[in-house]
């Protein structure tokens, strides 16, 4: 017989015991779909926030009072002011160090509200910590105008609303956090779309100057301060020093560093749940196995018989097995189209930032990323768990005595 001989049969075989063959294909297509699902959402999400941290520069640190990365307060009574902002510029390799201001507001307009970022500091500043911002119309307000802003493109085109705001409109929010009160601002300049950034979704970010906020927060104590290093290489070194200089008074982080962490996040989680998928294709094979053993149990009258026309051991062994490479095949591509979909609805993305400042762990979509190495290994790892798991079952076949097979009652 040649190979769609073996196939055909093979074909006719699982047509017989429907059932049995559909629980066991679906144990291999969901054990499959696990595991390319939980890659490609992954590394969806692992570039997505590659993506968002590379818009903030690889040379800057962010210093905040206390706390931690992802804490939203500490027991340090320290505030940061005017008076660390020389302290921090004379420190070596220091190139130039921006204090901000930031709380979250929510924007209403046309009856619709957005949550948001009002941040103050100095427009000059803007892009030495957002990499290739700027502005879509408009002009930045000046250092002494208190009643001007620039907002984010979601902010000044909301996709929930009929409403978009125009330059010289007024944008009304309410402050909360620091403040809590209602203020309106002109728009003076719409920034172009930009997306995450590390801490922020900047598109719905408003920004005021650094003298406005001071006024609108009532406050003179910072929420932070961006500190540029002279050139990336140099980031732990400023870091280290800082943190000598301030103790746990102060918490720094670097974009290197944050994404370690969150690489570490996702590395444990993956593993997790590749496990769990692990576990899913071992009882596939377990079933397989099982489901083989039974059908050579059924079938044995019908071994007799083939190997009483002349059917040699190898080709009985060849048939069995040829059943266990269709199981894996329809396994492997039921497993490879349920995964991708199952990696878009899974596939939301994980934003990074400190509470208190608009930021915190919240949800955020991330487009899967496929690679044909996993696609490919989704498609032929099906087929070798099926062939292992039906391999002694298909051997005891071949090797059965034609006599005694066709007795077997």
């Amino acid at each position: 017989m040649d190979i769609i001989d073996y196939f055909r049969l093979a074909f006719k075989a699982l047509l017989a015991r429907k059932t049995r063959s559909a629980l066991t294909i679906l144990g291999i297509v969901i054990g499959a779909s696990i595991i390319l699902a939980v890659e490609a959402s992954s590394a969806g999400e692992s570039s997505g926030i590659s993506a968002s941290i590379g818009k903030i520069g690889a040379n800057v640190l962010t210093v905040r009072a206390g706390g931690s990365m992802f804490s939203a307060g500490s027991t340090s009574t320290y505030k940061l002011s005017s008076r660390d902002v020389p302290i921090l510029a004379v420190m070596s390799n220091v190139v130039k160090v921006i204090p901000y201001f930031s709380a979250p507001v929510t924007v209403t307009l046309g009856g619709q509200s957005i949550s948001g970022t009002l941040i103050g500091l100095d427009f000059t500043d803007l892009s030495e910590i957002y990499s290739g911002l700027s502005l879509s119309a408009g002009s930045f307000p000046g250092v002494s105008d208190y009643t001007s802003a620039v907002v984010g493109d979601s902010v000044a085109h909301p996709t929930s609303s009929s409403v978009q705001l125009g330059l010289n409109q007024a944008v009304q929010m309410k402050m909360s956090g620091v403040t809590s009160t209602n203020v309106a601002f002109l728009v003076k300049g719409i920034l172009s779309s930009y997306g995450q950034a590390l801490f922020n979704n900047i598109d719905e970010d408003v920004f005021i100057s650094l003298q406005a906020a001071e006024f609108y927060f009532k406050s003179a104590y910072y929420s932070g301060i961006y500190v540029i290093v002279d050139s990336a290489t140099n980031v732990g070194v400023v870091q280290s020093a800082i943190e000598a200089q301030y103790g746990s008074d102060v918490s720094v982080m670097s974009s290197g560093s944050i994404a370690s962490s969150i690489s570490s996040i996702q590395g444990s989680m993956s593993v997790y749940e590749e496990g769990i998928a692990a576990v899913s294709l071992f009882v596939a094979a377990i079933m397989t196995a099982n489901t083989m053993y039974v059908t050579v149990m059924e079938r044995t009258k019908e071994i007799g018989v083939l190997k009483a026309i002349g059917f040699r051991s190898q080709e009985v062994l060849t048939m069995f097995l040829s059943e266990c490479v269709l199981t894996g095949v329809v396994g492997g591509v039921g497993g490879t189209l349920l995964g991708y979909v199952l990696a878009f609805a899974i596939g939301g993305g994980t934003s990074f930032g400190p509470p208190g400042q608009g930021g915190g762990m919240s949800s955020g979509g991330s487009t899967p990323v496929f690679t044909t190495g996993w696609v490919m290994f989704t498609l032929m790892f099906p087929i070798g768990i099926a062939v292992a798991a039906g391999l002694y079952p298909a051997w005891r076949a071949s090797r059965m005595n034609p006599i005694n097979a066709l007795k077997y009652e």
